[in-house]
This record gives structure tokens, sequence and C-alpha cells, in this order.
């Protein structure tokens, strides 16, 4: 077989998601869309008209047959545990890139991990706020030592799309903790390292689908406070932030910007347009332009993409035992 002068992509659902994945790999440099998997056949004629040069196909045993270098499923949680096995299990591809959160629960995510170290390759989770400027930016004051030992923070993500409604009946998302929540968590992962729930003061409700609050520990007596709904009124668009105490400061941060107190009259804010570096091609936010960079380049270069499978199972572990938590 002839040397690739490229590598061959294929995307696993054809949603919002699917989509735009689907067109940021196809202009990477030294990439190619080579492959679309879709159960639906009414969205798989539809792309096969907007992609006329991809293997567009509603039998999965098809992208087989395209020796393809790497697969990014975008299907609903629920799913991702059987498609992810299945991929490998038929050889479609051994480097993986599947959309937050890996599983719907810590034993699949266990499961998915032991698959891909047995399988080797490439893996990586769509936690695309990672590649946001204004949270890169907060890590590195933060381990700067800009405010000082962390000694507390409160994790946020809201949104309004259920608000009045009844967020718990979109199963195929996994609740809001999983669906919207799931973001702040991994930011807070990576920004802190591990975290253990802290037992519950109060029952929780039964049904937390469409939010929940609970408390962690982590290092160095560092305690944290979660506050995850998308039935929040006000929240035209969702928004993750973190607010970070510490023995000289306090630090805050979203998306849009970042603003770290050190005294009385001494505060600094940086705002995203002044942090955000080029972006060769823009679709739906510039993290997820940088996240596809991020996992092509260690396809081809080596190495490991962040957040990985093992990296990204530290998500659904925490959810799991939010879960879970017993009052004390």
């Amino acid at each position: 077989m002839p040397e690739k002068k490229h590598l061959s992509i294929g995307v696993i659902g054809m949603g919002k998601m699917g989509l735009l994945h689907a067109s940021i790999v196809n202009v990477l440099p030294g990439v190619r869309l080579s492959g679309m998997y879709d159960k639906n056949s009414t969205v798989v004629k539809f792309a096969r008209k907007a992609f006329a040069d991809v293997c567009v196909t509603d039998n999965l045993e098809k992208l087989a047959d395209l020796h393809l270098d790497a697969v990014y499923v975008t299907t609903p949680i629920p799913t991702h545990f059987s498609l992810v096995r299945t991929i490998y299990a038929m050889g479609i591809a051994r480097n993986l890139f599947v959309e937050k959160t890996l599983a719907s629960d810590r034993e699949q995510a266990e499961q998915l991990c032991h698959e891909a170290e047995t399988a080797g390759g490439v893996t990586m989770v769509g936690y695309m706020s990672r590649f946001a400027p204004t949270f890169q930016k907060a890590r590195e004051l933060l381990h700067d030592g800009a405010i000082g030992d962390a000694a507390s923070f409160k994790a946020y993500a809201y949104a309004s799309d259920f608000a009045g409604g009844k967020g718990k009946l979109l199963l195929d998302k996994g609740g809001a903790t999983r669906d919207l929540g799931a973001h702040i968590i991994d930011q807070s992962l990576w920004f802190f390292g591990d975290l253990e729930i802290e037992p519950a003061i109060t029952p929780k409700r039964e049904d937390t689908r469409d939010g929940t609050s609970f408390n962690v520990r982590g290092t160095g007596g560092l305690a944290g406070e979660y506050d995850i709904s998308w039935c929040r009124e006000g929240y035209r668009l969702p928004e993750f932030g973190l607010v970070i105490h510490g023995s000289k400061g306090k630090l805050e941060v979203n998306a849009d910007l970042i603003r770290l107190e050190t005294g009385v009259a001494d505060v600094q804010t940086w705002y995203r347009h002044n942090l955000s570096t080029d972006l060769p091609f823009f679709l739906g936010a510039p993290e997820y332009y940088w996240e596809d960079e991020h996992f092509i380049k260690v396809i081809m270069s080596g190495g490991t993409a962040q957040p990985d499978f093992n990296t990204a199972s530290k998500v659904d572990f925490l959810i799991e035992k939010s879960e879970r938590q017993v009052p004390l």
C-alpha cells in the first residue's frame, strides 16, 4: 500500500457536533474527511449532498473498509460505550475522539479506558473549554502563584435551555450534570487535580437531572463547591466559571474574561479578545478548532492528547460519586 499523504478521518453521528467536527477536520492541513456514519437514513441522504466526496453511510461496517486513521464519536452520551467498543472490535480505527462525557457511568468509562490501552493509539474526549484562552491563562496564573495557595473555589455551570420546562425529559443528553456541568467539572480537575466528594449534610433530591450541587475536597485542605443547572433564568448562552480564593487574593474566570484581585486597589482584568491566538478557520467557537487541531497534531507527531480517556474518565467518576453521595 502506498504511503499516505494525509490522515483519513471518519465521523460517527451527524447531528450538530458531528457536522461541526466534520467541517473543521476537512480544512486541517494533512487531513481528509473520508467517512461519515449515521443510523438515520434521512440524515444520510442530506449529508451525501453536503459532503459529495465523502463516503456517507448508514452501515457502520462500511467504515472498516476505509482504512481510517481516526474516528470522531459525536452521538448522544448513552451510545458512547457500545459504539466505541464496536469501533475497536471492527478495527475501524485506533485513534478515537469522543464528545463528552466519555461514558454514562464509572464502570463503562473504566472499561473503555482498558480497551483503549489494549488497542493503542491516541484518545481524546471533547472538553473544548480547556482550549478557551481565558481558562488557559487563569490556570497559568493559578499555578504561578498569583493568588498564593488555593483555599477554596466555587465552580458553576448555568443555562436557561429548560427554564420553566422539564430538562429531565432529554435523557439522551445524560442530564444537566453530564451535558452541561461536565465542562466545569473537567476544568476544576484540570486546575486542582484529583477531588473527592464531601458527604451531603442534607438529603439530595431523588432526581438531579435538571441540575445539582455538591461539595468536594482537594489536596492541602482545598474546599470546592459546584452549582449546576440548565433551568437557570437569565442565561441566553451557557456559562461556565470558577471563583477561586487563595491566600493572597481571588481569581475569577469564565469564557469571556479573567479578574484577578490581589489587594483592595490591585485588580487586573484580561478579556478573551486580548488573549486569543490566530484562528485559521472559525465555526461554532474557536475552541472547537483548537481542540481538533490538538488531536490531529498528536496523532501525527506522537504523544498523548489531553484530556485522553484516562483523564476524562475522572469526570465520569466524580459525577457518579456526586449522584450517589449520602447524607452525613
